[in-house]
């Protein structure tokens, strides 16, 4: 097995470890790397990580919205309105 190939599969382990453990910046990292050598390898692989890529862009959050009212103390009320 080739190098770049080993490094590809401990990238990808690595990767996949450091999204279990909530390290969205090492599963970043890894994630990069596993890209890069499939580039620079012209392996033509397939991205393992595609899938969640594809979810993610999926994804859209619920909007924000208050569900109610914050009233201040008039004393703090009326200091603001004296600004």
């Amino acid at each position: 097995m080739s190098e770049r190939i080993l490094a590809m599969e401990t990238a990808e382990q690595k990767a996949w470890d450091a999204l279990a453990r909530y390290k969205f910046y090492m599963f970043g990292y890894h994630a990069a790397q596993w890209v890069n050598l499939n580039r620079i390898g012209e392996f033509k692989r397939e991205n393992p990580f595609g899938d969640l890529v594809k979810m993610a862009r999926g994804y859209r959050p619920m909007p924000i919205t208050a569900t109610s009212s914050i009233e201040l103390p008039s004393s703090i009320a009326e200091q603001g309105s004296l600004l």
